[in-house]
């Protein structure tokens, strides 16, 4: 049964789940079942199936459906004698299985960890230990690389995979079994992409986990299709899939985040909305993309990283948009600077092809929260001046688990400090780096995410880069690597990035390397580039010239490779 947008509740209905005080995160698939006049219509696909409560896999769900299955599986976790408050290990495939997982342990108020299927299995273990799980879900491919590690957790009693609960049956949980959260409850623990160190267990709370999908739904919201390509273990996916939910719109839950992936998805399912992360975007924006694929879209809608401007002007040249009642080309992207511990992003910009080009432009804010760019001593950084980005809001988490020092090492002055580093003109907003990733050069700060953006705006044949603090002798240099065209000279694009670095008063190249290999532009489970990773590449430049024969400038002004 195909989708449709007759589940979407009107705004009345809305604004009664808004000011439903009961709802959280630990409820949000019960509370949308008591609310919807329509639980029985299809309201969710899944590209991946799970198995229903008769061990068949299932790729479409109404909310009754997904109440029972839920309530099948919280039943199947009580009789494992998993209960209030024990941690549950969810590793696997990335699947709508995450989300499925973490309704069924919230029932009980056990607390899921839901851990990206992409992750090493090293770093997967160092977050097990961390929260000391009693019992793990998991799957074949996921026991193979662990290798019994996991065995020797010191509270560990059960693993499970889903052929082990294959035939749940329909269960109704006991009484006795079911939680009400508080509040401050936990109700699941995801972790943070790990680009800048070791990924943090990051908890969710009842109240904050739904703040900012409970202000959405406090906005008209237009009829829509919408397409969630996000990892759906990611705590983004979730708060769209609760917002969804509550408000009936109908949600495509896709699971290969690649650009190819994606405009399978959009070409088999036909959404008007598509989430997805800035990684995502590059892989699409570097295609050639078929506008048939994409003719259904209406707005891409990226959390996470800021999207790049070369990419997003891409990406609105394809679907559509309705103004006056006429379908006109062209679609709209809607951009917010987001991260696992903000909850929903405070800041929001709409681009489509009359917008003006704003290198690095994060939008203004929205009133789910409070923003500002703050000075070290924690007093407001001067218009133009940049500082650490901070933020107030009730989306914003309560902390890390087992790990009070590094939360309250994010907070300064009453805000929340999401590691980056910004400035702003009076309610405009500008990102120019991650904290931990700028390059602090002789000839003054390089903002690596602002020369990558101004590299690929003035650059067509890059289509994605990553700046990072290279080192020769005491000196720190900044290098770059891209993914350009195949018939792309290195020492020609490093002389015209180096003309627009220095344009806008970002210090030169000293290197710049096309990728030849996935393992020259290194990523993370989300998709981010793991910049940490190139940093010790080229810690030792000097070291690093001669054993690839690259031509280096003396200076530090700039140079060639091979």
């Amino acid at each position: 049964m195909p989708l449709t947008t007759d589940t979407m509740l009107d705004q009345e209905a809305r604004r009664r789940i808004h000011e439903d005080a009961s709802i959280g995160g630990g409820n949000a698939w019960q509370k949308a079942l008591e609310y919807s006049p329509h639980p029985d219509i299809t309201c969710l696909l899944a590209d991946r199936p799970v198995n229903n409560c008769d061990g068949v896999p299932q790729s479409e769900f109404s909310l009754r459906q997904l109440s029972e299955l839920s309530d099948s599986w919280a039943s199947f976790y009580w009789d494992r004698g998993v209960r209030r408050r024990d941690r549950v290990v969810v590793y696997i495939d990335d699947s709508f299985d995450d989300q499925l997982q973490l309704a069924a342990l919230a029932r009980l108020g056990a607390i899921p960890l839901l851990i990206n299927g992409r992750m090493d299995p090293e770093v997967a273990l160092s977050l097990m230990i961390r929260t000391d799980p009693i019992g793990l879900y998991t799957d074949a491919a996921h026991l193979a690389v662990l290798a019994g590690r996991h065995e020797k957790l010191p509270g560990l009693l059960w693993t499970i995979t889903a052929d082990d609960a294959r035939g749940l049956g329909r269960r109704e949980l006991p009484a006795q079994a079911q939680h009400r959260h508080g509040d401050d409850d936990p109700v699941f623990l995801c972790h943070s992409s790990g680009t800048t160190g070791v990924p943090k267990a990051v908890i969710w709370a009842h109240k904050q986990s739904l703040f900012g999908p409970g202000w959405r739904l406090s906005v008209p919201e237009d009829p829509a299709i919408f397409m969630s390509a996000a990892p759906q273990s990611h705590s983004s996916a979730i708060a769209y899939t609760s917002y969804s939910l509550l408000c009936g719109l109908p949600l495509i839950s896709f699971s290969d985040q690649s650009g190819q992936g994606v405009a399978r998805g959009a070409r088999e399912h036909r959404p008007t909305r598509i989430l997805a992360f800035n990684q995502t975007y590059s892989e699409l924006a570097a295609m050639d993309m078929d506008p048939d694929d994409f003719a259904s879209v209406r707005e891409w809608q990226n959390t996470g990283d800021s999207a790049h401007d070369a990419h997003i002007r891409k990406l609105i040249q394809y679907g559509h948009h309705v103004a006056d009642g006429e379908r006109l080309p062209g679609s709209v992207f809607s951009d917010g600077l987001g991260s696992s511990e903000l909850g929903w992003a405070t800041l929001r910009r709409y681009v489509d092809q009359d917008t003006p080009p704003r290198p690095r432009f994060m939008g203004n804010p929205v009133p789910a929260g409070e923003v500002a760019v703050l000075r070290h001593d924690g007093t407001p950084a001067a218009d133009g001046e940049v500082g650490l980005f901070g933020l107030r809001s009730r989306s914003v988490v309560p902390g890390y688990w087992n790990d009070a020092d590094t939360y309250y090492r994010s907070r300064l002055a009453g805000y929340w400090l999401s590691g980056d580093l910004a400035y702003r003109e009076g309610e405009d907003f500008f990102h120019v780096d991650r904290a931990s990733d700028a390059i602090h050069t002789s000839e003054g700060p390089g903002y690596s995410v602002l020369m990558e953006e101004l590299i690929l705006l003035h650059l067509p044949q890059v289509t994605d880069c990553a700046v990072v603090a290279g080192r020769r002798d005491d000196l720190v240099l900044p290098v770059a690597v891209v993914k350009a065209a195949q018939d792309a000279e290195p020492a020609e694009l490093l002389a015209r990035a180096n003309t627009a670095l220095r344009e806008a008063g970002q210090p030169p190249l000293v290197l710049l390397e096309v990728a030849d290999a996935e393992a020259d532009f290194p990523t993370g489970p989300t998709g981010k580039v793991l910049k940490r990773t190139l940093r010790e590449k080229y810690a030792d430049l000097q070291a690093y010239a001669e054993f690839t024969t690259g031509h280096f400038a003396t200076s530090g002004k700039g140079g060639t490779v091979r």
